[in-house]
């Protein structure tokens, strides 16, 4: 005798799960933007509704760039996904010369903010308890940004190959470090200056 097999039930909302979805997504038209955490709110129950899994951790708010790859965002110390930027201290050379790239870095930062909110979707967190995410102003993606004028490099011990084309893009271009010579953060870091 043949045993019928059961088939999987699928994670798609029913009636109800799409009427409360367009509810939510109602209620996204008439907040707007004025209320960026209510709307972090109501977009996670919309994935969640839709995916049948939970939402992605999001910090929304007011930013404060701390150095090139770490920014305080409403009161959360985040730490930019897969990229290392100079450290605020670290000096680079240009045509003979040395730059504090690492204070450059941190002002290219604060700059292509411009004082707009950022939101961060998190995707870990560090051994000094920081989230780790990739950041977003508007629409534009700060961790490549970064990345791609020069300002930071791909950290793939981190990141994997998340940011190489933008590196690509900055080498060739000799934007921001590339444009001369620097220590790898990471090996700043440990002293190998």
């Amino acid at each position: 005798m043949k045993q019928k097999r059961r088939r999987k039930a699928k994670n798609t909302p029913g009636l109800k799960g799409w009427l409360a979805a367009l509810a939510i997504v109602a209620a996204l038209f008439v907040i707007g933007d004025s209320n960026p955490q209510l709307r972090q709110m109501l977009e996670g129950m919309i994935q969640e509704i839709i995916t049948g899994e939970p939402p992605t951790q999001r910090h929304a708010g007011s930013v404060r760039v701390l150095d090139g790859d770490t920014l305080d965002v409403a009161g959360t110390r985040v730490r930019l996904f897969g990229i290392d930027a100079p450290e605020t201290a670290q000096t680079c050379t240009r045509g003979g010369r040395q730059w504090n790239c690492g204070a450059e870095a941190t002002q290219a930062l604060a700059t292509q903010i411009g004082g707009q909110d950022v939101t961060c979707e998190e995707r870990d967190i560090d051994r000094y308890g920081r989230v780790v995410g990739i950041c977003h102003a508007g629409t534009r993606d700060l961790n490549a940004w970064m990345v791609r004028n020069g300002w930071a490099v791909a950290y793939r011990r981190y990141g994997g190959d998340i940011y190489d084309a933008d590196e690509i893009v900055a080498r060739v271009a000799q934007r921001g470090v590339w444009s001369g010579s620097f220590v790898m953060p990471w090996d700043w870091r440990r002293g190998e200056r």
